[in-house]
């Protein structure tokens, strides 16, 4: 060889004078790929693919310009936000552990640990290192999940699952802030329903309590009765006095007039007395009237106060129920998980070939080392040769 280095005419003679351990060693590795990826167990994948359906109604205020040139991009940041949410859930410790008891996964795992919870720590890491890839394409806008295991059925059932149990999570989830906002507010127009059933009670029992129905018309007509009264017994006092002008107190004429002034001053008395039999039941007494329309306005004020409050509390009511399915993240699965037809490991041919390169590099880098140590210590070697296969003559 060159002294100088070893060229590439140097390095092909090496191993052309080695070729039977550059072959021996490629025929040795080849052999035992081809074993190893008959032997050892073949993976099966299932995928699928979703898309995150963005709500877009909140755009639909802006101006055309505005949204052309907003609109992609709040959609597409609404679908990522999306995405990390059913990634976040699927990868979930609580995720895991269902889908591992779903399909009994620790003895698929071959984990023998007694201890249950250490057994499942096991099992979750081994879930997501090597049997599960959950992941968002940010060019494609879709969230893959993909299944790897021995057995094809049990890889498209594992897949199908976190599609169902998503979606499920999704309906069913106390989380979601729609559904919060629509039971709150149900509760509280139901609350106020309540409230306004108890007013109308009261003020029945009221009304008749006070054998009044209406205050005002009431309290109108009592008083139209009173100054009825009120300026009779002045005309007849007025007449009284005249007739005492003119006749004498014996006179039959004052006489009536007298007793006509005592009967109208009873009856203005006992108007505006409480109790009395000469009043009409649904003639409010005048002392009471006050202390009734005091009342009978607070009783009214608080029923339409409460009508006022349901009126701006049902029409939130009723938008809070179409928001709560507008408001629940949702998704389109674009493809369903499907039996593998081809296996994704071991990828024989392709072992076979990476290995028997790394063995013919490996065997021409072994060829010139050994010819590089044969060369500089040759006399050594045969030396040592001679020493351990030749026995000495003896003279």
């Amino acid at each position: 060889m060159n002294k100088n280095g070893l060229g590439l005419l140097d390095i092909i003679l090496v191993i052309a004078k080695r070729k039977y351990l550059v072959i021996t060693i490629c025929c040795l590795v080849a052999i035992a790929a081809i074993i190893y990826s008959l032997v050892v167990p073949q993976y099966w994948e299932s995928k699928a693919t979703l898309m995150p359906i963005a709500e877009s109604g909140g755009l639909g205020s802006l101006g055309g310009g505005i949204m052309d040139i907003l609109g992609s991009g709040l959609l597409q940041t609404d679908k990522y936000d999306m995405a990390v949410d059913f990634i976040y859930i699927m990868q979930s410790r609580k995720f895991q552990e269902e889908v591992i008891r779903k399909f009994n996964l620790i003895p698929y795992y071959k984990i023998d640990e007694p201890d249950t919870l250490k057994a499942m720590e096991l099992a979750v890491k081994q879930l997501s290192e090597s049997t599960m890839q959950i992941f968002y394409d940010q060019k494609t806008y879709l969230v893959n999940i993909i299944a790897e295991t021995k057995n094809k059925e049990l890889s498209r059932q594992i897949v199908q699952y976190h599609l169902d149990s998503l979606n499920k999570y999704i309906l069913h989830s106390k989380m979601s802030k729609g559904r919060q906002k629509r039971e709150f507010l149900e509760k509280q127009v139901n609350n106020h329903l309540q409230a306004v059933d108890s007013l109308s009670i009261l003020l029945r029992d009221f009304q008749k309590k006070n054998r009044s129905i209406d205050i005002t018309q009431q309290t109108q007509a009592q008083l139209e009765l009173y100054s009825e009264i009120v300026s009779e017994y002045m005309q007849t006092e007025i007449e009284h006095s005249l007739a005492l002008s003119q006749y004498s107190s014996d006179s039959p004429a004052v006489i009536a007039l007298a007793e006509k002034m005592q009967l109208l001053k009873q009856k203005i008395k006992s108007l505006e007395n409480s109790g009395s039999d000469l009043v009409p039941e649904y003639i409010v007494q005048i002392d009471k009237i006050p202390d009734l329309a005091m009342q009978y306005a607070q009783l009214m004020l608080n029923v339409e106060i409460e009508k006022k409050i349901i009126e701006y509390l049902y029409p939130q009511f009723e938008l809070a129920k179409l928001e709560e399915v507008k408001d629940l993240p949702t998704f389109e699965v674009y493809d369903a998980p499907q039996l593998a037809g081809i296996r994704s490991k071991p990828k024989r041919a392709l072992t076979v070939v990476l290995s028997t390169v790394a063995a013919f590099i490996l065997s021409c880098v072994l060829a010139l080392i050994v010819e590089s140590l044969q060369g500089e210590n040759k006399e050594k070697i045969t030396a040592i040769t001679t020493a351990l296969f030749h026995k000495k003559k003896v003279s």
